[in-house]
This record gives structure tokens, sequence and C-alpha cells, in this order.
């Protein structure tokens, strides 16, 4: 009888297959075994992340000179410590920085008058705030004499800028308005519109003249003269016609700079006629 050596090829190579089987099993084990060691370790890695110190603001936040946790920019008006002042209205909370929501420091901050618009940035390693202000632009200032600082200041959209933000940076290139306050022209009542004419009047006065408006008086509010670097101006009353008649400076200021020391002003108050009034 005669050995059958097929059913023993058939046999072995199930026995491979068998073995090779189990280890495809294993490694397929192994594989799963790694990637759940992977997923564990990257879950307890962003949660020691998430909870490290350095997401978290100092309890005397406030309470530190020239700190590096907050910082404040696009404050040309408003100083840094008015914004912190305000900033600290708003409890600074035991949680990492970004479960912090800054809307509530962001409102306190807009209500200082010469700030439209505030945003706060949170940034991590380590925890700190970057403060971004967008302020209004400041068109006139008021004070009562030529020799007094600033009492208050208006910006272009018609805000009315305290005495508590003054002076103002020397970058802004308001116009300088001289008045009491009184006879009736509290200069808190001035509308926008009041404030750009002012502002107008002023910016096409030094392009006429070529010169810088010094001041522009208000004081005696029927007889307005404007301050130049050389010369005195006397415009009367500020109506309508006013911009008309300081049309024609640049044919007046040469003939009268060689009599500077003999002019006391030029009269533009009169609607058909100019005057130069000698001292």
């Amino acid at each position: 009888m005669s050995y059958d050596y097929t059913v023993e090829r058939a046999l072995k190579q199930q026995k491979l297959r068998r073995k090779a089987r189990r280890g495809e099993i294993a490694l397929k084990r192994l594989y799963k075994f790694i990637r759940f060691l992977i997923i564990l370790f990257i879950f307890y890695s962003v949660f020691k992340i998430l909870n490290c110190h350095y997401w978290y603001l100092p309890t005397d936040l406030y309470k530190q000179k020239n700190t590096s946790r907050i910082e404040i920019l696009g404050n040309n008006i408003v100083s840094a410590e008015k914004i912190l002042n305000q900033m600290k209205k708003v409890p600074t909370e035991k949680k990492p920085i970004y479960m912090i929501n800054p809307e509530k420091m962001t409102k306190e901050i807009e209500k200082l008058t010469p700030v439209k618009r505030a945003y706060i940035r949170r940034f991590w390693f380590p925890a700190r705030y970057v403060v971004m202000t967008d302020e209004v632009i400041p068109a006139i200032t008021v004070s009562p004499s030529e020799d007094a600082p600033a009492v208050a200041a208006f910006a272009h959209s018609g805000e009315l800028i305290s005495r508590d933000y003054l002076p103002l940076d020397k970058k802004f290139e308001a116009a300088n308005i001289l008045t009491y306050g009184t006879n009736g022209d509290d200069y808190e009542k001035w509308d926008k519109e009041k404030i750009s004419d002012l502002y107008r009047l002023s910016k096409l006065i030094e392009e006429y003249s070529g010169e810088k408006v010094k001041y522009i008086d208000l004081r005696a509010p029927h007889n307005t003269f404007v301050q130049l670097e050389t010369i005195r101006i006397r415009l009367g009353e500020i109506d309508n016609s006013v911009f008309e008649k300081i049309k024609q400076l640049p044919a007046l200021l040469p003939e009268v700079k060689k009599l500077s020391d003999q002019v006391k002003y030029i009269d533009l108050s009169w609607q058909e006629s100019t005057y130069i009034k000698m001292k």
C-alpha cells in the first residue's frame, strides 16, 4: 500500500494557514492596543494642557505694576490706567483663560466716552489679554483763554471729550476754540454741525493763509477773531458768509505782511468791504 503524500501536504498547508491566521489576529490585537494607548495618551495630554497653570491669570492681576499680562493698543486719548480701572470692575474668574468671556470687560471699556469700540483677545503661555481700542478723532479743543489749557474737546462725531482725557496728544490737529461758555453759547450743548463748521473754518483759513491757526476766539460771539502765526483776523459773527470772506486772504496777506508791524488786524466782518485796522 503506497503512502499518500497529497494528504500530508494538505494538512501541512492548513496548519500553516491557521498559524498565519493566529499571527494576523495577534497583530491586529496589538495594533488595537497600541492605538488605544495612543488615544489614551492624547486625551491625557490634552487634559493636562488645558488645565496647566499657564492658562490661568494671576489673582493679583490688577495689583501688579507694568504687568505683561495685559497689553493695551490703540489708546491715544484714554490712558492705560483708565482702561485698567474699567477692566477691574469685572472680577477675575478662577478659570482657564479660554473659558473666560471678555464681553463684560469690553462693555466696561466702551463706557469711556472717547472709546468707540474695544476688542479683547486672549492668549496663552502665559495667559494674557491684548486690549485693542478704536477711539474717536478729536476735531476741536475748548479753552477759556489763549494761555489756559483746554477744558474740553469735541470729536468729529460730536462726542464731548471731558477734561479727564486732556491734554490731547500733539499729533491730533484739533482746532483750538476760545470761549467762556457764557452769553447763551454753552459749548457743552454744541451739536455736531457746529463742531464741523468750526473745524472746517479753521482748516480753510489755514489753507487760504498758508499759516497755522493758533485759535478762534468766540468769547464775544458777535465779534469773532482768528489768530494766525503772524496776523490777527476779525470775522465778526460766524455765519454762512464767513466762508466766502476768507477767500480774500490769499490776495490780502502778501501786502499786509509788508506792514505787519503796523497792522492790528484784518477786518473781514463787513459784507461789502475789507478793512485793515492799523495800530
